[in-house]
């Protein structure tokens, strides 16, 4: 009888004293993205947008089956059209009206330092930029709440000047024209910098105002003195005025012409004219993640109606990173979600979790557990600056049909 009333109060014990302790509490992730959603870089903002509600419904899932407590929600998608001024705004609304906890996107460099200055910094938001390039955001005071998915131009500056090198010789003279923002001025700087290392010349640097009504007279700029190949650094929308214009100077040939990844797009090819844009050459950043294939099957099938483009899968990843750091720093404050983004993306070594395996991330997340998320676009791996370790570029052509086309003998990694 003792011993039963002694087994009795201990499991009485027992119960009261796990009663007592405070149960984890849920993480509920609030993200807002901000991408261009009409306008001349739409399909590359719409596919990133659908990607990173992808990527917080299926931590979301993940998270049911792990048992964990909680939510990552997309809760409001805003668009900037490609515009820091309305970007600034967007990202104004995210934070005071729907109270966000951090923000995937922008699509550009103009628009990310633009909210980073004028909103998120200010009010102490995370920030995982999805195609930003400009090397400018790497040095930028951003109090360490500005990271990116997408490499910077630093790499691809050096990659077109490589390809150009191959295809046309080191001496030549190069001329470049350039939109006049964040995007075009420093990737412009980056390559005139690399071309003129490697021994060639410099024919002319034209930046242009992408508001301008028409583009003549800068047309008229770079293609004076006869150079031997040009580069050239825009936006579809801008370009679809810069072209004609370039054609109509009938000193203009795209076959000596190398774009950026904001080309690689036939149906951006189309709009601004395959008569224009046949013959010439690019370069683009390309998937350093696990199962991209995959990836893109399972997206097709979660999100039929959309359409894809390279990039999307780091909308997918920047999203999965900031849930999965809020479940790892079990807070949505921007200090913990800053420390915890570099324990889930490997900056800090542990074993390789890949976006195939959520339920696993998840889990390591909860426990606490360092680890290295190797997504369908990026391996992370977040430095002091926030940017990811590593980039992969190819070099692509545009055939007489506006086709693209790469060889991944020819692709360049760093």
């Amino acid at each position: 009888m003792k011993i039963r009333k002694v087994l009795l109060a201990t499991a009485l014990t027992s119960t009261l004293v796990l009663n007592a302790l405070p149960a984890q509490a849920a993480v509920d992730m609030k993200i807002g993205t901000i991408h261009p959603l009409t306008g001349g870089n739409a399909d590359y903002g719409i596919g990133l947008t659908t990607a990173a509600e992808w990527g917080a419904e299926s931590v979301t899932k993940a998270m049911k089956a792990a048992k964990v407590a909680g939510s990552c929600k997309i809760v409001a998608s805003e668009d900037d059209q490609a515009t820091p001024a309305l970007a600034v705004e967007a990202a104004t609304k995210l934070v005071k009206s729907n109270k966000v906890n951090a923000i995937v996107g922008p699509l550009t460099s103009g628009s990310t330092l633009g909210i980073a200055q004028s909103v998120t910094v200010p009010n102490n938001i995370v920030v995982i930029a999805t195609a930003a390039s400009s090397p400018t955001i790497t040095k930028y005071a951003d109090q360490d709440l500005l990271f990116r998915t997408y490499p910077s131009d630093a790499f691809q500056g050096k990659v077109i000047v490589a390809a150009v090198q191959k295809a046309f010789g080191k001496t030549v003279t190069l001329s470049i024209g350039a939109r006049n923002d964040a995007f075009g001025t420093a990737l412009a700087n980056v390559v005139t910098n690399e071309w003129v290392k490697g021994g060639g010349d410099i024919g002319r640097k034209v930046l242009w105002n992408p508001d301008n009504a028409t583009f003549d007279s800068e047309a008229k700029l770079l293609t004076e003195g006869s150079p031997d190949v040009w580069v050239i650094v825009d936006f579809p929308d801008t370009f679809a005025k810069v072209g004609p214009a370039l054609v109509r100077t009938g000193k203009w040939d795209a076959k000596k012409t190398f774009f950026t990844e904001a080309m690689y797009d036939e149906a951006v090819i189309a709009t601004i004219g395959v008569s224009i844009m046949a013959g010439a050459k690019g370069t683009a950043a390309k998937s350093i993640g696990v199962d991209s294939a995959k990836w893109k099957t399972d997206r097709k099938a979660a999100k039929p109606s959309t359409k894809e483009t390279f990039v999307d899968a780091s909308g997918y990843d920047a999203t999965v990173l900031l849930c999965l750091a809020a479940i790892h720093g079990k807070s949505v404050k921007h200090t913990a979600l800053i420390k915890s983004l570099r324990a889930v993306s490997g900056s800090q070594g542990g074993p390789l979790i890949p976006w195939t395996k959520l339920t696993d991330a998840v889990k390591a997340a909860a426990a606490g557990k360092k680890f290295t998320y190797q997504g369908a676009w990026t391996t992370a791996k977040f430095d002091a600056a926030g940017d990811s370790s590593g980039a992969l570029f190819r070099v692509y052509s545009i055939d007489a049909a506006g086709k693209l086309s790469s060889n991944d003998a020819e692709d360049v990694r760093f």
